[in-house]
């Protein structure tokens, strides 16, 4: 397998090469929604190899070194943010990316302990540190120290086919393909504990048919992208349904292939839409308040997994516009394209 995998990186190395993607900042601003519209996000820059955040090797480094080989990003579809780093779920590599803004390092995720990642879709950090990968292949959600050791899994194999796993309030919340539901485990002991929505629900509006992606609020409110079911359903801690964002259909405000979701502090839901190639963002009620990128510049390519980050603006102050002042981070997962994790501001102008 670890032959497998260096072979990989070697053919992408190669591959990327030849047509290497390097960020610079951009010759001018691009806003959302385009003017004479309130600017409310601006299209930052993109990560799409090591290079990006590694920058190109100095000549004199080049000279004692020899060229290191460029390691790529291949098919991202879970992004996560914690303490300064950008952990991207690669399903072609079978590997976590790990991108530390404040070393300005790319590495790959190298687990210790005999357990091999075989198909990792997205991963939660506990407050600890602790490491939560979803394997859908694997049909488990392994664990990690913070040294990269292998500490147990959830689920025996193929038991489960996990796609998202978050931790939150000393629980684990696991979205489950293969019973349809949300998997809630105890963080200690990871004792099963209930599943969302219940196996006893019969109202059809409750159910999901695909759980694909979750977030969990400060209030612990629960937001779960039903790819098959056209929506995203919020919960309460408990899980009682509150309330269906979205429905089937190809106008704004409504899905075709819902995935990634994630929630602002002011309750502002984004959801990630793999056929039509965008973001939408409602507001606490479901009302559409607009979407994203809205013009074919820096479009993304069957997106996937988003993020949102409040910590690590003043690394990507460079490429924020004079006039226009970011309040957060929103990070896009694209599987293809060139430009496979896009970072944009959400803010104001001035």
């Amino acid at each position: 397998m670890k032959a497998n995998f260096l072979l990989a990186i070697l053919f992408c190395g190669y591959c990327m090469g030849c047509a290497s993607v390097s960020v610079v900042p951009e010759p001018h601003s691009v806003f959302y929604p385009a003017p004479p519209e309130e600017p409310r996000l601006q299209y930052l820059t993109s990560f799409s190899s090591s290079r990006d955040i590694e920058g190109d090797t100095g000549a004199f480094s080049q000279f004692v070194l020899g060229e290191v080989p460029e390691k790529p990003i291949v098919k991202p579809y879970g992004v996560t943010v914690d303490h300064g780093r950008i952990y991207v779920a690669d399903t072609v590599l079978n590997s976590i990316e790990v991108l530390d803004l404040n070393k300005k390092s790319f590495e790959y995720f190298s687990p210790r302990g005999g357990a091999e990642l075989r198909s990792p879709t997205n991963l939660g950090i506990a407050s600890d540190g602790k490491m939560y990968i979803a394997d859908a292949r694997r049909g488990q959600v392994l664990i990690f120290n913070t040294n990269g050791e292998y500490v147990s899994a959830i689920g025996s194999a193929g038991e489960l086919k996990p796609s998202d796993v978050k931790i939150w309030g000393g629980r684990i919340f696991i979205c489950d393909l293969k019973t349809q539901s949300v998997r809630v485990y105890d963080a200690k002991n990871h004792d099963f504990l209930f599943s969302i929505p219940p196996a006893t629900e019969t109202e059809k509006e409750a159910k999901v048919f695909s759980p694909t992606n979750i977030f969990i609020d400060t209030a612990g409110e629960i937001y779960v992208s039903d790819t098959g079911g056209f929506c995203v359903k919020k919960y309460d801690s408990g899980g009682k349904l509150l309330n269906t964002l979205g429905l089937q259909g190809d106008s704004p405000g409504q899905f075709a292939r819902p995935k990634g979701v994630a929630v602002d502090r002011e309750g502002r839901v984004f959801v990630v839409d793999a056929a039509f190639e965008n973001v939408q963002i409602f507001d606490t009620e479901g009302k559409l308040l607009l979407f994203f990128p809205d013009q074919e510049e820096y479009k993304l390519v069957l997106p996937a997994g988003i993020a949102i980050d409040y910590e690590n603006i003043s690394y990507f102050k460079k490429y924020i516009d004079q006039d226009f002042e970011v309040e957060y981070l929103v990070l896009v997962a694209s599987q293809y394209g060139e430009r496979k994790i896009s970072v944009f501001g959400f803010g104001k102008k001035r």
